[in-house]
């Protein structure tokens, strides 16, 4: 999108109500609970005890029958792997059904098996009239990327966002939280760092973890919730046939990445890595003829490595392979003032965090398709590879966060004391998992991967291919060293041979075959910036001036 300054009043309102939050929600109930003005001019649904804000961009499905067990209301795009569907509505039937026959714990199960992007409330029906409470579950998708933070300080509020959900209550910024990132940043210089344990931005405003589900019994004017795990459903089974495994993995991934295709025209996000050349595979049958893939290009990083620009050339090079048109997309800070930086500062009013790619994705991506993003992919592989036997503790888990073994105790009381028992999350409770992979899942996909999904909602529709229980539970049933290897991921790419490694031009080649990288040297950055030749000449010249006046 190009941003013209002669722009009406009312175009510029638009733009921004459109991207602001895209696809996102704002849920409230009790009669306390009031409307911000943040999602003024957003459809508004009442339903039962609740009434849902939501995104113009957002989508609803609500399911309820006469002498039924309750209303089920389905919002973003669920998928059904087994059933093949993408139907919201079917979906939100075979939920109602399985509540019918099997109670509240049953459709649970089942919601937590279904692919693409949601999040489910249930609210229990109740005789007419009936001072008893509400009663209303909340379930999120496999990794909570359709994220929810709620607060109970004004009756119930559910949001997307913390920013929308402290709009609703009144909350203010999180100091604590703040100087908790601070110090995360000077312990951690380098990597990603994301607000641990409970804390979000807002006082008052918690997270929905993923694999736990939301129990709300909601009155007038008070919500009482209790947050709770429910997965895994059964102790982990390790499986030594690869074969088997393989093959049921590549079924259900390709299955899966084939409905998230048919919802709209779907684009893939494409680097020189397995993961998404892995999504590119599944994908590749189920492109349009204007479907393309794209890389981000931040050119400071052309600068101080081979990384950025190898990924580009990688990803050209395979999308030319199997003929698909390859875009680079160059990662950018909004100009201030403009719409996207008003868009980025409503949704993100506390804290900002890398703007370069979302304002990339804004400007020159179309806002009609579907992108698949291969983020999770870990998951199922592996990420952290330090994995001492010790047990979790608060001091273990600030260590996996900052690959620290030195910083105060007082720290890592402040950021995970109060998790373990938020999240139910000890050996025990996580039914033979490895905590390592499970940590990932639910506090850095929980509360780092929400913010990269909404970088692409603010405009269009981004997805996950691995964003699936039933895929995760697959892969992770392997054992360590092969989930380590990605043997999965390589056994896919097989199936596409264009998208080997042999397809390539010798010098992007991984592994040893591929040839030692040259220093970056001082003629290579004045060769990439050569505005500042003429600087140089000058300072050099005066320098030559100073060394011959000198005895």
């Amino acid at each position: 999108m190009i941003e013209h300054a002669g722009a009406g009043r009312d175009d510029r309102d638009q733009a921004v109500v459109d991207g602001a939050f895209g696809c996102g929600y704002l849920v409230l109930g009790g009669t306390r609970a009031s409307a911000p003005d943040l999602v003024a001019g957003w459809p508004v649904h009442r339903l039962g005890s609740l009434s849902y804000h939501l995104h113009p961009r957002a989508r609803l499905h609500t399911v309820i029958r006469d002498h039924g067990p309750g209303r089920i209301v389905l919002l973003g795009d669920p998928v059904d792997v087994d059933t093949g569907t993408v139907d919201g509505t079917r979906i939100g039937e075979t939920a109602l059904d399985v509540w019918a026959s099997g109670g509240l714990s049953a459709v649970v199960r089942y919601l937590a098996y279904l692919g693409g992007r949601w999040t489910a409330i249930l609210e229990a029906s109740a005789p007419a009239d009936s001072p008893a409470p509400a009663d209303i579950t909340v379930v999120p998708d496999c990794q909570a990327t359709q994220a929810v933070f709620y607060s109970t300080s004004a009756g119930i509020a559910l949001g997307s966002q913390p920013a929308l959900v402290a709009a609703a209550t009144g909350a203010g910024p999180d100091e604590a939280a703040e100087q908790m990132l601070q110090d995360l940043r000077a312990a951690r210089r380098k990597g990603v760092v994301f607000l641990p344990g409970t804390m979000t931005t807002h006082e008052q405003v918690l997270p929905l973890v993923p694999n736990h589900l939301l129990r709300i019994r909601l009155r007038d004017t008070s919500a009482e919730v209790s947050h709770e795990r429910f997965w895994p459903f059964q102790d982990r089974v390790e499986i030594t046939d690869t074969e088997r495994v393989t093959r049921e993995f590549i079924d259900y991934f390709r299955e899966h990445t084939q409905l998230l295709c048919s919802i709209n025209r779907p684009i893939v996000s494409l680097t020189g890595g397995l993961d998404s050349r892995t999504t590119l595979a599944a994908a590749l049958p189920h492109l349009h003829r204007d479907s393309f893939t794209f890389t981000y290009y931040n050119p400071r990083d052309g600068l101080v490595g081979e990384g950025a620009p190898l990924d580009v050339f990688t990803a050209n090079a395979l999308s030319n392979a199997v003929g698909v048109q390859h875009r680079v997309l160059r990662w950018r800070q909004p100009a201030k003032g403009s719409v996207f930086a008003q868009i980025y500062d409503r949704t993100y009013p506390v804290r900002r965090g890398s703007t370069g790619a979302a304002h990339a994705m804004w400007a020159d991506l179309p806002h009609d398709v579907i992108h698949l993003q291969s983020i999770g992919a870990e998951l199922g592989t592996t990420f952290y590879a330090a994995r001492p036997g010790v047990p979790i503790t608060p001091q273990r888990l600030l260590e996996i966060v900052t690959a620290r073994h030195d910083l105060p105790e007082q720290m890592a009381h402040d950021a995970f004391a109060d998790y373990l028992d938020y999240a139910q999350f000890s050996q025990s409770a996580i039914g033979g998992y490895d905590y390592h992979d499970v940590f990932y899942w639910e506090q850095r996909m929980g509360k780092w991967g929400y913010q990269k999904y909404q970088d692409g909602d603010f405009s269009h529709r981004m997805l996950m291919p691995f964003n699936s229980r039933g895929l995760i539970e697959i892969m992770q049933s392997l054992p360590y060293q092969q989930r380590a290897d990605k043997v999965l991921l390589q056994a896919m790419l097989a199936t596409v041979p264009m998208l080997n490694d042999a397809r390539l031009p010798p010098h992007l080649r991984a592994g040893p075959s591929a040839p030692a990288p040259e220093p970056i040297t001082w003629r290579d950055l004045v060769a990439a910036r050569p505005h500042v030749r003429p600087r140089i000449r000058t300072a050099l010249d005066r320098v030559f001036e100073h060394r011959r006046g000198m005895p």
